[in-house]
Protein backbone atom coordinates (compact mmCIF):
# COMPACT_ATOMS: atom_id res chain seq x y z
CA UNK A 1 0.00 0.00 0.00
CA UNK A 2 1.14 3.35 -1.03
CA UNK A 3 0.99 6.81 1.06
CA UNK A 4 -1.37 8.01 -1.13
CA UNK A 5 -3.70 4.64 -0.47
CA UNK A 6 -2.82 5.37 3.29
CA UNK A 7 -3.94 9.16 2.81
CA UNK A 8 -7.10 8.24 1.18
CA UNK A 9 -7.83 5.46 3.69
CA UNK A 10 -7.32 8.35 6.69
CA UNK A 11 -9.54 10.26 4.94
CA UNK A 12 -12.10 7.94 5.18
CA UNK A 13 -11.65 7.99 9.23
CA UNK A 14 -11.16 11.72 9.55
CA UNK A 15 -12.46 13.59 7.08
CA UNK A 16 -15.48 15.70 8.63
CA UNK A 17 -18.65 16.08 6.94
CA UNK A 18 -20.22 19.11 7.74
CA UNK A 19 -22.39 20.67 4.12
CA UNK A 20 -22.80 24.50 4.35
CA UNK A 21 -25.77 26.62 2.45
CA UNK A 22 -24.40 28.64 -0.60
CA UNK A 23 -26.73 31.43 0.42
CA UNK A 24 -26.98 32.91 3.74
CA UNK A 25 -29.76 35.31 5.03
CA UNK A 26 -27.81 38.84 5.19
CA UNK A 27 -27.13 39.96 8.93
CA UNK A 28 -23.68 41.34 10.55
CA UNK A 29 -20.78 39.16 9.75
CA UNK A 30 -18.59 38.13 12.52
CA UNK A 31 -14.59 37.89 11.93
CA UNK A 32 -12.24 35.69 13.34
CA UNK A 33 -9.30 36.94 15.96
CA UNK A 34 -5.55 35.10 16.92
CA UNK A 35 -4.68 37.02 20.40
CA UNK A 36 -1.68 35.47 21.25
CA UNK A 37 0.73 36.27 23.95
CA UNK A 38 3.29 34.74 27.27
CA UNK A 39 1.05 33.48 29.78
CA UNK A 40 -0.54 35.73 32.23
CA UNK A 41 -1.07 38.54 29.90
CA UNK A 42 -4.86 38.81 29.49
CA UNK A 43 -5.53 36.72 26.47
CA UNK A 44 -8.26 34.93 27.77
CA UNK A 45 -9.63 38.07 29.52
CA UNK A 46 -9.63 39.53 25.89
CA UNK A 47 -11.60 37.30 24.81
CA UNK A 48 -14.10 37.10 27.24
CA UNK A 49 -15.17 40.88 26.58
CA UNK A 50 -17.06 39.60 23.08
CA UNK A 51 -20.17 39.43 22.51
CA UNK A 52 -22.20 36.55 24.48
CA UNK A 53 -23.29 34.37 24.69
CA UNK A 54 -19.43 32.72 24.70
CA UNK A 55 -18.75 28.97 23.83
CA UNK A 56 -15.11 28.18 25.23
CA UNK A 57 -13.12 24.57 24.01
CA UNK A 58 -10.72 24.97 27.01
CA UNK A 59 -7.43 23.18 26.66
CA UNK A 60 -6.03 25.18 29.45
CA UNK A 61 -8.32 24.83 32.10
CA UNK A 62 -8.20 28.23 33.57
CA UNK A 63 -10.86 29.88 31.99
CA UNK A 64 -13.66 28.95 34.54
CA UNK A 65 -11.11 31.25 37.16
CA UNK A 66 -11.51 34.39 34.53
CA UNK A 67 -15.14 33.88 34.47
CA UNK A 68 -16.10 33.37 37.98
CA UNK A 69 -13.33 36.73 39.03
CA UNK A 70 -14.07 38.63 36.12
CA UNK A 71 -17.43 37.89 34.14
CA UNK A 72 -19.92 36.46 36.89
CA UNK A 73 -23.07 38.10 35.04
CA UNK A 74 -22.13 36.86 31.35
CA UNK A 75 -23.40 34.14 29.65
CA UNK A 76 -20.30 31.75 29.26
CA UNK A 77 -20.53 27.98 28.40
CA UNK A 78 -17.17 26.20 28.97
CA UNK A 79 -15.99 22.79 27.77
CA UNK A 80 -13.07 21.08 28.82
CA UNK A 81 -12.25 18.57 26.31
CA UNK A 82 -9.37 16.69 27.60
CA UNK A 83 -9.58 13.08 27.61
CA UNK A 84 -7.37 10.58 29.87
CA UNK A 85 -6.93 7.14 30.10
CA UNK A 86 -8.02 4.72 32.04
CA UNK A 87 -5.65 2.00 31.74
CA UNK A 88 -1.33 2.13 31.07
CA UNK A 89 0.43 -0.57 29.41
CA UNK A 90 3.66 1.03 31.16
CA UNK A 91 4.35 3.78 34.25
CA UNK A 92 6.34 6.53 31.17
CA UNK A 93 3.09 6.40 29.14
CA UNK A 94 1.46 9.65 28.95
CA UNK A 95 -2.03 10.20 31.03
CA UNK A 96 -3.53 11.59 28.60
CA UNK A 97 -5.55 10.33 25.84
CA UNK A 98 -4.78 12.05 22.48
CA UNK A 99 -6.84 10.23 19.93
CA UNK A 100 -9.70 10.51 22.09
CA UNK A 101 -9.15 14.01 23.27
CA UNK A 102 -9.04 15.00 19.17
CA UNK A 103 -12.16 13.10 18.65
CA UNK A 104 -14.09 15.34 21.68
CA UNK A 105 -12.61 18.43 20.50
CA UNK A 106 -13.95 18.12 16.41
CA UNK A 107 -17.31 16.47 18.23
CA UNK A 108 -17.82 19.97 19.94
CA UNK A 109 -16.76 21.87 16.94
CA UNK A 110 -19.14 20.04 14.30
CA UNK A 111 -21.61 20.19 17.43
CA UNK A 112 -21.54 24.01 17.65
CA UNK A 113 -21.09 24.38 13.73
CA UNK A 114 -24.48 21.84 12.96
CA UNK A 115 -26.05 24.12 15.83
CA UNK A 116 -25.16 27.83 14.26
CA UNK A 117 -26.50 26.00 10.75
CA UNK A 118 -30.02 24.71 12.20
CA UNK A 119 -30.45 27.94 13.74
CA UNK A 120 -29.82 26.94 17.41
CA UNK A 121 -27.40 29.35 17.80
CA UNK A 122 -27.75 33.22 15.87
CA UNK A 123 -25.47 35.43 17.67
CA UNK A 124 -22.25 35.23 20.12
CA UNK A 125 -18.66 34.21 20.11
CA UNK A 126 -16.56 30.70 20.08
CA UNK A 127 -12.84 30.77 21.81
CA UNK A 128 -10.46 27.68 21.10
CA UNK A 129 -8.75 28.33 24.23
CA UNK A 130 -5.80 27.77 22.53
CA UNK A 131 -4.58 26.93 19.39
CA UNK A 132 -1.02 26.38 21.00
CA UNK A 133 -2.99 23.09 22.12
CA UNK A 134 -5.00 21.51 19.51
CA UNK A 135 -1.92 21.98 17.17
CA UNK A 136 0.76 20.26 19.70
CA UNK A 137 -2.41 17.72 20.32
CA UNK A 138 -3.21 16.57 16.46
CA UNK A 139 0.73 16.41 15.90
CA UNK A 140 0.25 13.78 19.03
CA UNK A 141 -2.36 12.39 17.24
CA UNK A 142 -0.89 12.08 13.61
CA UNK A 143 2.31 10.64 15.14
CA UNK A 144 0.15 7.23 16.53
CA UNK A 145 -1.99 7.30 13.26
CA UNK A 146 1.56 7.09 11.34
CA UNK A 147 3.24 4.31 13.52
CA UNK A 148 0.67 2.14 12.30
CA UNK A 149 2.54 2.37 8.66
CA UNK A 150 5.54 1.67 7.18
CA UNK A 151 7.92 2.82 4.58
CA UNK A 152 8.90 1.26 1.36
CA UNK A 153 12.24 0.32 3.58
CA UNK A 154 10.23 -1.36 6.27
CA UNK A 155 11.06 1.61 8.95
CA UNK A 156 8.13 3.01 10.58
CA UNK A 157 7.19 6.21 9.33
CA UNK A 158 6.62 7.93 12.64
CA UNK A 159 8.74 7.01 15.60
CA UNK A 160 6.29 7.13 18.88
CA UNK A 161 9.04 6.30 21.69
CA UNK A 162 10.39 10.03 20.16
CA UNK A 163 7.33 11.56 18.90
CA UNK A 164 8.86 11.96 15.76
CA UNK A 165 7.29 11.66 11.77
CA UNK A 166 10.30 10.49 9.89
CA UNK A 167 9.36 12.13 6.10
CA UNK A 168 8.18 15.99 6.49
CA UNK A 169 5.37 15.00 3.15
CA UNK A 170 3.70 12.91 6.19
CA UNK A 171 2.89 15.87 7.76
CA UNK A 172 -0.18 16.12 5.53
CA UNK A 173 -2.31 14.05 7.77
CA UNK A 174 -1.97 16.02 10.78
CA UNK A 175 -2.29 19.36 9.27
CA UNK A 176 -5.62 18.52 6.93
CA UNK A 177 -7.15 17.62 10.33
CA UNK A 178 -5.77 21.53 11.60
CA UNK A 179 -6.98 22.46 8.32
CA UNK A 180 -10.64 21.25 8.55
CA UNK A 181 -11.53 21.90 12.22
CA UNK A 182 -9.77 25.63 11.63
CA UNK A 183 -11.67 26.29 8.14
CA UNK A 184 -15.54 25.13 10.01
CA UNK A 185 -15.43 27.73 12.44
CA UNK A 186 -14.20 30.82 9.80
CA UNK A 187 -17.16 29.29 7.93
CA UNK A 188 -19.59 30.18 11.08
CA UNK A 189 -18.17 34.18 10.36
CA UNK A 190 -20.73 34.80 7.56
CA UNK A 191 -23.84 33.24 10.38
CA UNK A 192 -22.71 36.29 12.16
CA UNK A 193 -20.77 34.50 14.81
CA UNK A 194 -17.33 35.68 16.10
CA UNK A 195 -14.04 33.03 16.22
CA UNK A 196 -11.36 33.62 18.86
CA UNK A 197 -7.73 31.27 19.15
CA UNK A 198 -6.06 31.98 21.85
CA UNK A 199 -2.46 30.43 21.48
CA UNK A 200 1.14 31.08 23.68
CA UNK A 201 4.02 32.96 23.03
CA UNK A 202 8.09 31.25 22.81
CA UNK A 203 10.16 33.53 25.06
CA UNK A 204 13.21 34.48 22.82
CA UNK A 205 16.55 33.23 25.15
CA UNK A 206 17.62 35.43 27.62
CA UNK A 207 21.16 36.13 25.17
CA UNK A 208 18.91 37.43 22.44
CA UNK A 209 17.33 39.94 24.69
CA UNK A 210 20.54 41.40 25.94
CA UNK A 211 22.64 41.30 22.78
CA UNK A 212 22.38 44.35 20.73
CA UNK A 213 23.54 42.08 17.34
CA UNK A 214 20.42 40.22 17.62
CA UNK A 215 16.97 40.89 16.50
CA UNK A 216 14.43 39.56 18.71
CA UNK A 217 11.63 37.91 17.30
CA UNK A 218 8.20 36.61 19.11
CA UNK A 219 7.20 33.35 17.21
CA UNK A 220 3.62 31.83 17.97
CA UNK A 221 2.93 28.52 19.05
CA UNK A 222 0.53 27.35 16.89
CA UNK A 223 -0.09 25.40 13.31
CA UNK A 224 1.78 27.83 11.18
CA UNK A 225 -1.11 28.74 8.58
CA UNK A 226 -2.98 30.05 11.83
CA UNK A 227 -2.21 33.27 11.88
CA UNK A 228 -2.42 34.26 7.84
CA UNK A 229 -6.31 32.95 8.38
CA UNK A 230 -7.29 35.18 11.24
CA UNK A 231 -9.07 38.29 10.41
CA UNK A 232 -7.70 40.21 13.47
CA UNK A 233 -4.44 39.03 15.16
CA UNK A 234 -3.35 40.37 18.56
CA UNK A 235 -0.03 40.59 20.52
CA UNK A 236 -0.66 40.60 24.43
CA UNK A 237 1.90 41.80 26.70
CA UNK A 238 1.99 43.00 30.30
CA UNK A 239 3.91 45.92 31.68
CA UNK A 240 4.63 47.10 34.58
CA UNK A 241 5.56 50.58 36.22
CA UNK A 242 5.98 50.51 39.77
CA UNK A 243 3.06 48.98 41.54
CA UNK A 244 1.29 49.68 38.13
CA UNK A 245 0.29 46.68 36.11
CA UNK A 246 -0.78 47.35 32.75
CA UNK A 247 -2.60 45.08 29.85
CA UNK A 248 -1.46 45.81 26.41
CA UNK A 249 -2.35 44.80 22.51
CA UNK A 250 -0.42 45.22 19.83
CA UNK A 251 -2.52 45.04 16.47
CA UNK A 252 -0.62 43.01 14.60
CA UNK A 253 -3.36 42.11 11.67
CA UNK A 254 -6.40 44.52 10.82
CA UNK A 255 -8.88 42.73 8.55
CA UNK A 256 -6.41 44.60 5.71
CA UNK A 257 -7.15 48.16 7.50
CA UNK A 258 -4.22 50.22 8.37
CA UNK A 259 -3.22 49.38 12.26
CA UNK A 260 -2.41 51.71 14.95
CA UNK A 261 0.75 52.23 15.56
CA UNK A 262 0.41 52.41 19.55
CA UNK A 263 -0.55 49.36 21.32
CA UNK A 264 -4.25 49.04 22.59
CA UNK A 265 -4.25 49.47 26.80
CA UNK A 266 -6.83 46.45 27.84
CA UNK A 267 -8.32 45.89 24.26
CA UNK A 268 -11.66 44.59 24.41
CA UNK A 269 -14.48 43.67 21.22
CA UNK A 270 -15.78 47.42 21.63
CA UNK A 271 -12.05 48.82 20.82
CA UNK A 272 -11.68 46.14 18.28
CA UNK A 273 -14.87 47.22 16.85
CA UNK A 274 -13.97 50.57 17.09
CA UNK A 275 -11.00 50.35 14.87
CA UNK A 276 -12.74 48.24 12.12
CA UNK A 277 -15.16 50.84 11.38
Amino acid sequence: MGFDDILKEQEKKTTIDVTWDTDVVEKPKGFTTLIFGDTSTGKTYTAFTWPEPIFVIDTEARAIHTKHYNFKDKRIIIKEPLEFKTEFSSKDEDPLDTHKTIETITKLVIDFANKVKRGEITQGTLVLDSASDLWSLIQDWGVYELAKYTNKDGTKKADIMMMRVGNQLDWKIMNKRHTELVNILRQLNKYGIYIIFTAREDNPPEYAIKSMNVEVKYKIRSQKDLPFVADVVLNMKKTQQGQTIKYMGFVEKLSGKPRPIQPIELPTFEKIQELLK
